[in-house]
């Protein structure tokens, strides 16, 4: 690439959304398995979406923190993802869970599974 290029590319950059920005650094990070668990994550999560304090359906989005995105409920004011209240909540290596649940379809041991991944 040119300099002259790569001076555009980054002025581009620096025009995009927030959202944008983060799908970019991602892709240069190479984050693409835990990006494609957490896309599925919040997928199956937000039809069903609720507080896990008031159960109140009144939400606005607050942010994101380790890729996942938070929520504020309005009646209690607490903040919570996709994950607050189930198994996974503190579980950290997103990017090797859909790998892991595969091995546990093949009924694989744990440690047959750490070898593999």
């Amino acid at each position: 690439m040119r300099p002259a290029e790569w001076i555009t590319l980054i002025a581009q950059f620096a025009q995009l959304s927030q959202r944008q920005r983060q799908a970019g650094i991602a892709l240069l990070h190479g984050n693409a398995p835990h990006d494609a668990t957490v896309a599925l994550l919040e997928n199956v999560a937000q039809p069903r979406l609720a507080c896990p304090a008031c159960h109140s359906d009144h939400l606005h989005r607050h942010g994101h923190a380790h890729g996942l995105q938070r929520y504020r409920c309005v009646p209690c004011g607490r903040t919570f993802n996709a994950l607050t209240g189930t198994p996974l909540a503190r579980l950290r290596h997103k990017a090797l869970w859909i790998d892991y649940a595969d091995c546990l379809l093949a009924s694989d041991s744990v440690r047959k599974a750490a070898r593999q991944l």
